[in-house]
């Protein structure tokens, strides 16, 4: 069964879903998250962006377009920002550019270590570092909110990691992409909290977004 399909048909499931309690909506989430990380090692992932290496960094410049976006020169920014970010954790090399006199000009080249090739994924075009397998532990709280478009129900629940834990993933480093430790605290993969948003319409529920890995930065 395809990527796709086993999306399609956890869909009908969350559909069939009415009156939901805690432990089917727990199997839900799992049935999702595994769905989407069949070998087990793309439970979580940090984004790099679209990139192939060799690489070298470059400037984006550019006037705003017609709603005052500059998402070109963010995008750009972003993407060098993430790339000496992971050349910090091991995943990425980085050696300056320098001119002919042999002064760095800021710029950088970069290319994936033998660290990097084996955490190193897609998704759709963007390259993602990833790891282990997402095991929901409990839900933690449920909210019914009302919105212009109808009742949203709010599932918070808290995870832990399965699998091989390396060492890069529980950089602090990593806060960057969002709030997974205190400060300068390495990361603990075995609790982990996390939120689910559904529509509810005539006590059927309706998964907002696809219930998948969790992709940061995405």
């Amino acid at each position: 069964m395809t990527l796709i399909k086993k999306i399609f048909m956890l869909i009908i499931t969350l559909f069939l879903l009415a009156g939901c309690n805690d432990s089917k909506l727990q199997k839900v989430l799992q049935e999702g998250f595994d769905s989407s990380n069949p070998t087990g090692k793309t439970g979580i992932c940090f984004t790099v962006g679209v990139v192939d290496y060799p690489y070298t960094s470059i400037e984006v410049t550019g006037e705003p377009d017609q709603w005052g976006e500059l998402y070109p020169v963010v995008a750009n920014r972003k993407l060098n920002k993430r790339l000496a970010l992971f050349s910090q954790l091991g995943l990425l090399s980085e050696q300056p550019v320098v001119d002919k006199d042999g002064k760095p000009i800021g710029f950088y080249h970069y290319d994936l270590t033998e660290l990097g090739k084996k955490y190193r994924y897609y998704h759709n075009d963007d390259q993602v570092f990833c790891f282990g397998r997402m095991v929901v532990d409990a839900i933690t709280k449920k909210r019914e909110e009302t919105s212009n478009l109808g009742k949203v129900l709010s599932v918070d629940y808290r995870y832990h990691i399965e699998g091989e834990i390396p060492q890069w993933a529980t950089s602090p480093l990593l806060n960057q992409y969002r709030f997974l430790s205190r400060k300068n605290e390495p990361i603990d993969w075995s609790k982990q909290l996390d939120n689910q948003r559904f529509d509810k319409r005539q006590d059927k529920l309706y998964s907002q977004v696809p219930i998948r890995s969790a992709i940061f930065g995405y």
